[in-house]
């Protein structure tokens, strides 16, 4: 088939080294492109990986898959290791409005401190004022001396002027540690009354955009000085009931973005003991539920307007926020919480890279639409891996590799454009030369590179017009181009009907063949029935001509079969898609037999063969030029001429002659 583009420009032209269509360095340009493409996801997912904190565009996808993680994930055991003294709407009904006297406040802490034989104290509440005398002295003595932690709060909100509330405390019970602290812009912390008691937490968070408390600030620094949020305070207390803890010690720098740590929400707040501070200050209380535990005084009630959202819940106290942290940490320090041997961003990136590696390379050897399972599958693999990173209290960024695999879409979406615009240039390319039908099916079957030369088994057809010279010497120009064109066309329509490639066009004939593009494994009947089509086409061709007064005209068609070289064997100056081997010749020189003989369709021996010599009948034995030995010829004897059955003898044999 001499599927054939315009001439390129001479050597030195711009556009010389246009590829042809199939070219092989097509599909390599595609899979430079691809790989490219696929090396820019991966570099963009391992950026939002390793970033110190996740880049705001990105945070409510990390949000909108780690949430439901923690969800199912968090355990419903109950935790016997700290208990919630709530101040809570009862406890404000029973007791009083808010803000209760001091005095009332230091008798709460006095009782969990001695009667109940709590561990140690936090106080998540500031008292920025004094208030009564009596009752601010006995809560600065309880700080001093008694296992109670007080707190403060620090901001980190951008003001102006910066909030500076109170007397803080800084660099109280917690050794130096190399850990990233989170820069404060201001504080609230107690009256200058409390400013010297011995432990003092940070209370003070940040919430994610979303208005959601995900991280905490384990240290907190306020122009050099650092105060530790109020759950590591509370271990690190040299006042508590057991040796202090240091928490900060069993953490590594990674785990604090910008000093803030990842807060893992273990267990779900019904797993927690909380109790009304009104039945502490009665003695109501179950005594066993507070002995020797990690105690922290917060408050649920409305009126108090502490309130935090939670990956849990829409809403919870405020104090939640700390148990859940106080939980993450005792897990830590206890070992119940486990450490993975490398960073979990490792992790993370190995996978990143793997799968989008395997992804790609699978959309180089599959049809893009079948990687949508295998995309499903891999998404599906990471959030399991996910969930069991955030187990293990992992650091990683769940939304990061979801990242890629959203962008490796649009990679799979250049692949499908780029692999249409090739199509589309071996649509233009094949169009004119091969059937529809078979166009279809190279489009259907998503044949790679038709246009790279390969080995083929194909049977080939060569026809042309017996006497061409002579008959055209006697005819105007119009009557040549006529005569030339409707026998062409004759010898053309059969080709396309049975599925067959045009080869080319030898000025008053053609040459054709099956079993290329396409393999076919019945190459040799199809095109023996295209041969027969093309014989029955001339025939009534010459009888309208016959009949019109003009001269007939003979076909001679060869058949054979062979192994060729079949594809784009052009140079840079002209595209030839054709197929180069001994059965193209043999079919040549089995036509120009057919002149001499009185059929006009001779059949060689090996497409006879082929065909397993159906209605075919030997006709001859002739050694053909070129070849060692005779061979068997073979022919239809029900359709052997070309010429109308009922022209007289003697024209028939002028024309055969």
């Amino acid at each position: 088939m001499a599927v054939t583009t315009p001439p390129e420009p001479l050597p030195g032209a711009s556009d010389r080294g246009r590829l042809r269509p199939g070219h092989p360095l097509l599909r390599n340009r595609r899979a430079l492109f691809r790989w490219a493409l696929v090396v820019l996801v991966a570099a963009a997912s391992l950026w939002i990986q390793w970033a110190p904190v996740v880049p705001a565009p990105f945070a409510g996808a990390e949000n909108l898959v780690r949430d439901p993680i923690h969800q199912l994930l968090a355990s419903s055991e109950p935790e016997t290791r700290l208990v919630v003294i709530d101040l809570d709407e009862t406890s404000i009904a029973q007791v009083g409005p808010w803000p209760w006297p001091r005095s009332r406040i230091a008798d709460l802490l006095e009782t969990l401190a001695g009667p109940y034989g709590a561990r140690v104290v936090g106080m998540d509440v500031v008292f920025p004022s004094p208030a009564d005398a009596a009752g601010d002295a006995r809560l600065a003595a309880l700080s001093d001396f008694a296992p109670v932690v007080l707190a403060q709060a620090l901001d980190f909100v951008a003001r102006t002027p910066p909030l500076t509330s109170g007397e803080p405390v800084f660099d109280a019970a917690v050794p130096p540690v190399d850990l990233p602290a989170a820069k404060a812009t201001g504080y609230m912390a107690n009256h200058a009354g409390l400013a010297k008691a011995r432990c003092v937490g940070n209370i003070g968070i940040q919430p994610d955009s979303d208005g959601r408390v995900r991280r905490v600030p384990l240290l907190a620094n306020w122009k050099g000085m650092s105060s530790p949020l109020l759950p590591v305070a509370m271990m690190s207390c040299a006042l508590q009931r057991g040796a202090p803890v240091n928490v900060l010690g069993q953490l590594k720098s990674s785990e604090l973005a910008a000093g803030q740590w990842q807060v893992p929400f273990a267990r779900q707040w019904d797993a927690y003991t909380v109790i009304p501070a009104a039945a502490i200050l009665d003695g109501s209380a179950p005594t066993d539920l507070v002995q020797g535990r990690w105690v922290l005084v917060g408050s649920s009630a409305l009126g108090l307007n502490d309130r935090a959202a939670t990956p849990l819940a829409g809403a919870a106290a405020g104090v939640m926020v700390h148990a859940a942290a106080m939980t993450g940490l005792l897990d830590r320090v206890e070992g119940k919480a486990p450490v993975l041997p490398i960073d979990g961003r490792w992790i993370a990136t190995i996978w990143t890279l793997v799968t989008l590696a395997a992804v790609s390379w699978a959309l180089g050897r599959y049809k893009a639409w079948w990687l949508i399972p295998g995309m499903v599958a891999v998404v599906a693999g990471w959030l399991a891996l996910a969930a069991w990173m955030v187990l293990q209290r992992a650091t990683f960024s769940t939304g990061a590799p979801l990242l890629g695999y959203g962008l490796m879409l649009l990679v799979v979406s250049v692949e499908l454009w780029m692999i249409q615009r090739e199509q589309g240039q071996l649509l233009r390319s094949f169009a004119t030369y091969v059937a529809p039908s078979v166009l279809k099916q190279m489009l259907e079957q998503g044949l790679e590179n038709p246009m790279v030369p390969q080995h083929r088994e194909i049977t080939v057809v060569s026809a042309d017009m017996q006497d061409y010279t002579g008959i055209t010497n006697r005819s105007t120009l119009q009557e040549a181009a006529d005569l030339t064109r409707e026998f062409l066309q004759c010898l053309t329509e059969p080709v396309l009907t049975c599925g067959g490639t045009l080869d080319k066009y030898t000025g008053d004939g053609l040459v054709a063949f099956w079993g290329a593009p396409l393999a076919s494994p019945d190459h040799a009947d199809m095109a023996l029935q295209a041969a027969q089509a093309m014989l029955a086409n001339v025939r009534e061709w010459n009888e309208k001509r016959v009949r019109l007064g003009q001269r007939p005209a003979r076909v001679r068609i060869g058949v054979e079969s062979g192994s060729v070289l079949v594809g784009d064997l052009g140079t840079v100056f002209r595209h030839t898609y054709t197929a180069v081997g001994d059965c193209i010749n043999t079919a040549s020189k089995l036509q120009a037999v057919a002149k001499t003989m009185s059929c006009d369709l001779v059949v060689g021996p090996v497409a006879a063969r082929l065909a397993g010599r159906s209605g075919l009948v030997p006709v001859t034995r002739s050694q053909l030029p070129g070849h060692q030995e005779a061979s068997v010829l073979w022919s239809f004897p029900s359709l052997s001429s070309s010429l109308p059955q009922d022209m007289p003898q003697q024209l028939a044999r002028a024309v055969s002659g």
